[in-house]
């Protein structure tokens, strides 16, 4: 029997609430489910014929530690390579590099001075998860200079971009593909609200619904899959109204299962397929 370990945090022993959905169809599959905590030491990684990162949520507190674990485990998807370069939102500077539009950036090491926009804008750092440390502002709201200071003496790197306030109506549209097809797409209602203050929760819980996405929307996830480094079993595209890109998300996202009939059944053929090629070490 094909075995396959879907790693997740501490915290969610049940995975999210597409959990039951994916192990029901990888049953179906013929696949023998292990969910298992990421950073349990008495898990044997090896035993499993391919590990899937699920609901890892609680890497972003220790992420040099998640990325050590990711590049032990033998048979691991999305691979060590792909989440070092993913968990980090530098990639998306890449990405800008060959022509994939993000949503306009700035980008603050630590040490860099900060400019207050004349706009509404929000401040995010690069590593996180949900909106965690996140916070949109109104123009010229000084109250930015403190949660720029705060991230950066944590020596993180900040993200300041425009808010785009079209997603308060149209909301943010994250298209899913397994094995680099396009599978289904969500619409996901706004998260934040300037002036709300600083979030700090990595489940953000925005509202979710089906969605078709458009002739351009499909045309830059396309582009998007195509600049990834590698083929990945899993992918999230994250787009905002123009389109642009907002997120790639390559780790360990929600993908959005029980809103599209059929996907978990895609999602989980494409992991049996994996599975049974007995990925290399």
């Amino acid at each position: 029997m094909t075995r396959v370990a879907l790693a997740t945090a501490s915290w969610l022993p049940d995975l999210d609430e597409d959990g039951p959905h994916l192990i029901s169809a990888l049953a179906a599959e013929g696949v023998h489910v292990t969910i298992a905590i990421w950073d349990d030491p008495t898990v044997d990684w090896d035993a499993f014929d391919l590990v899937v990162i699920h609901t890892t949520w609680d890497y972003i507190d220790q992420r040099e530690q998640f990325i050590a674990w990711a590049r032990s485990v033998p048979r691991l998807r999305n691979s060590a390579e792909v989440v070092a370069w993913n968990t980090d939102k530098t990639y998306l500077r890449e990405l800008e590099a060959v022509g994939i539009p993000i949503v306009p950036t700035t980008w603050l090491e630590p040490g860099d001075a900060f400019a207050l926009p004349d706009y509404a804008f929000v401040v995010k750092p690069t590593v996180s998860a949900g909106a965690r440390d996140t916070a949109a502002y109104e123009a010229g709201d000084n109250q930015a200079a403190a949660h720029v200071a705060s991230i950066h003496q944590q020596q993180r790197t900040v993200m300041v971009q425009p808010y785009i306030g079209e997603v308060d109506t149209q909301g943010e549209t994250s298209v899913l593909a397994f094995d680099g097809v396009i599978s289904h797409a969500a619409r996901k209602s706004a998260i934040l609200r300037t002036g709300a203050g600083v979030r700090n929760d990595i489940n953000s819980r925005a509202f979710i619904t089906p969605a078709e996405a458009t002739a351009d929307q499909l045309a830059l996830v396309r582009l998007v899959l195509a600049a990834v480094p590698e083929e990945v079993l899993y992918a999230r595209v994250d787009l905002l109204p123009g389109p642009v890109l907002i997120e790639l998300e390559l780790t360990e996202p929600s993908l959005f299962l029980r809103h599209a009939p059929g996907s978990a059944e895609r999602f989980a053929r494409a992991i049996a397929r994996a599975a049974a090629a007995r990925l290399p070490s």
